[in-house]
């Protein structure tokens, strides 16, 4: 009896004990907050403190700061991150080939960025009287009828020619070759003043280094002999003895010869 009036005494105990509240949610009250510092921010974010005072230009080299910005008509004055017009100037930009890509960023408080990506003239391909200036990939940037002071290469046979769009020609894949030979020049410390595509089934090519001196082969052979260095080699033991009248001829054998004018 005793046992069962203690276990009654322990239930009843445990019935008298107070549970703690539970504390009400206010999401309303949580959405309102939330929805008042977006607000502000916003507000911030539209204050003269971020208006564009500086426009800067990074990863040119053929425009000027000042070019390419006049060219995206970038505009000082605007808030940096509504007014800035970000497509407007990638797309005014973008009309010119010299312009591989564009990117906009954001300096802040008030500094707006412009990097492009800009094409790498390379060449100069005769056309009637004109010079047709391509890239490291074959895409027109321009013509004009002033010596742009570039490799000139002669002897293609254009088929189309549209700015912005690769140089179409019936030597597809001799220019294709010359131009990664052109491309190697600065690295192999080698420098072809001229290039003459010739009329023959393998297309080989005359590149002048000088007037006097000329390097022939096929243009895939004679690159790889520009990666070995085995051509500058031969070219700079000529010019130290004087020679520089005459034929350095690279074979299918990937062997150098050299035959002097007399």
């Amino acid at each position: 009896m005793a046992a069962y009036n203690e276990e009654a005494m322990k239930v009843l105990k445990s019935t008298n004990v107070k549970k703690k509240p539970i504390k009400k949610r206010h999401p309303f009250r949580n959405f309102l907050i939330f929805t008042g510092l977006v607000a502000m921010i916003i507000y911030g974010m539209g204050t003269s403190y971020f208006n564009i005072k500086n426009v800067v230009v990074e990863g040119n080299s053929y425009y000027t700061d000042r070019q390419i910005i006049t060219m995206s008509d970038a505009k000082t004055g605007v808030n940096i991150f509504w007014g800035a017009g970000d497509s407007k100037i990638k797309n005014r930009l973008k009309k010119d080939p010299y312009f591989r890509d564009v990117f906009i960023k954001r300096r802040l408080p008030d500094t707006l960025v412009i990097k492009v990506e800009e094409r790498r003239q390379i060449a100069a391909v005769e056309y009637g009287d004109k010079y047709v200036v391509i890239d490291t990939e074959g895409v027109v940037l321009r013509t004009g009828k002033i010596d742009p002071k570039l490799t000139l290469i002669a002897g293609l046979k254009i088929t189309k020619m549209e700015k912005g769009e690769k140089l179409e020609v019936e030597q597809k894949n001799t220019l294709s070759k010359t131009l990664k030979m052109l491309s190697a020049m600065e690295k192999g410390d080698l420098f072809f003043k001229k290039a003459i595509v010739e009329e023959d089934e393998d297309n080989r090519i005359n590149a002048y280094i000088l007037d006097s001196l000329v390097v022939k082969g096929k243009p895939q052979i004679v690159l790889e002999r520009m990666k070995s260095g085995d051509l500058q080699k031969v070219v700079n033991k000529l010019m130290q003895k004087g020679d520089i009248r005459g034929t350095v001829a690279v074979d299918d054998n990937n062997f150098i010869t050299f035959s002097p004018d007399i």
